[in-house]
């Protein structure tokens, strides 16, 4: 039910839109996707570099080996004709070179003197020194074999690649929001609940969810919506319940006063005063009874359970029941033995409020069944009486409902006693339900598991 707004309520803070969200997302995926690419490309080129000039090298291995033979052929005094023949055949520049011009730079001077093919692949340019002369064969730039990658201000193989980063992007991009949307709808959806469950309206649900990810949080916030309206429901009956059942000892308590103070003798004197005691007697059995159901509704009693043979133990609870129950009403038992597990104290509490309350209503036989179900059991008791309407069975389960026909309190008591069988039975993940009884009155079943371990 909604309940009424605090005006002291802390508000929950704002959700950023879904762009910004979307923004921000998708800039750091897209960061963090160049990061790892750019990363992966440096470690690629820094392993794999050497690959490109061996490459160059091969390809370049036939034209330097002709060049070469055509400057063997002749004198070396005749070198640079054979160079301006060579320029006419080819579509890059050839040139010679002294040896000692590259003396600074050691590793190539090395591998010159060694005839080892030297590449330069920053400028395209390849040197080859010829036989065993002090000249060095000068090709290129090479910008016809390899390419030009100088003339154009982005190259054509960067700019594919650029196109191909942005094709890239914006479909991560739409992959990106197409995935974040549903899980925004969900996230939105849950806020809003909590939302309307923070101002009070516990009937609030958030509706299914439609990713994978949130669905265990809208399973979860329903279950604690339903746990939270329950209990708080039954707070609000256990409260009313109780301020209404606390008036009638309190004016039987201001009455008694009264008549206390008009006491014209001492035995009136002492007649009003053992009332009075009485009604405080029954205002503290009240007050008793509902703080033990509300520790027990929320919780706070803690199942202490351990293995009974049952059909032994319902032996004596019928031995300590028969005394209480009135004159005339007889107990039977119909129990083979069979092991269980649960909480003693509080099946004791649970079974001895079944018989109490069918002995009350019985005429002459109350009936107490133990029942083997699969892996549960059932405990049944019936009796001989009025029975109960079929639209009063639930209600009688509630706290402080009473029939009408049990409104005098030496018969109807504080109407407790079926609603902490029904809370013992949950505890122990069971139930407990009414109805006919072959006996002609009514019948109270207490289905309880076996072990508490199968508790649902």
């Amino acid at each position: 039910m909604p309940l009424k707004k605090n005006p002291l309520k802390t508000s929950l803070p704002q959700l950023p839109s879904l762009t910004w969200v979307f923004i921000r997302y998708y800039v750091l995926a897209v960061a963090a996707l160049v990061i790892m690419i750019s990363g992966v490309g440096i470690v690629v080129d820094r392993l794999y570099s050497h690959m490109e000039e061996d490459n160059a090298k091969s390809f370049m291995a036939g034209t330097v080996r002709l060049i070469e033979k055509e400057y063997l052929q002749a004198p070396e005094s005749e070198w640079p004709q054979v160079t301006h023949r060579l320029r006419r055949s080819f579509v890059y520049p050839i040139s010679l070179e002294p040896l000692d011009r590259f003396a600074g730079q050691k590793s190539v001077y090395r591998d010159l003197r060694e005839h080892t093919t030297v590449i330069d692949l920053n400028e395209l340019v390849l040197y080859y020194r010829i036989g065993m002369s002090d000249q060095v064969l000068k090709l290129g730039p090479l910008t016809e074999a390899f390419g030009n990658k100088r003339t154009e201000l982005i190259p054509a193989e960067l700019q594919a690649q650029m196109i191909s980063w942005l094709l890239t992007g914006l479909g991560f991009g739409l992959l990106l929001f197409l995935w974040l949307l549903p899980l925004w709808r969900d996230l939105v959806a849950v806020r809003d609940t909590a939302k309307r469950l923070a101002d009070g309206n516990l009937a609030a649900r958030a509706p299914a969810a439609h990713s994978l990810l949130f669905a265990p949080l809208e399973r979860a916030l329903n279950g604690m919506a339903e746990r939270i309206e329950v209990q708080v429901e039954t707070r609000q009956a256990l409260s009313h319940a109780v301020a209404h059942e606390i008036r009638t000892p309190i004016a039987r308590l201001r009455f008694g006063l009264t008549m206390l103070d008009e006491a014209e003798t001492p035995a009136e004197h002492a007649s009003y005063r053992q009332g009075l005691n009485r009604d405080i007697d029954e205002l503290e059995e009240l007050v008793n009874a509902s703080l033990a159901y509300a520790r027990l509704d929320r919780g706070e009693v803690k199942l202490e359970k351990e293995p009974v043979e049952l059909a032994e133990w319902l032996i004596d609870l019928v031995q300590l029941v028969e005394p209480i129950v009135p004159p005339g009403v007889h107990i039977s038992l119909d129990a083979a033995p069979y092991q269980v597990e649960f909480d003693r104290k509080l099946m004791y509490i649970a079974t001895r409020n079944l018989l109490i309350n069918a002995g009350k209503y019985a005429r002459e036989q109350v009936k107490l069944t133990l029942e083997p179900v699969g892996l549960d059991y059932r405990i049944v008791v019936d009796d001989d009486g009025p029975g109960i309407p079929p639209e009063e069975r639930e209600r009688i389960f509630e706290p402080f409902a009473r029939l009408d026909r049990s409104r005098d309190r030496t018969t109807g008591g504080y109407g407790l006693g079926l609603s902490f069988v029904r809370l013992i039975a949950v505890h122990h993940g069971g139930r407990v339900f009414a109805e006919n009884s072959p006996l002609g009155g009514a019948r109270f079943v207490l289905l309880l598991p076996r072990h508490l371990s199968d508790r649902a």
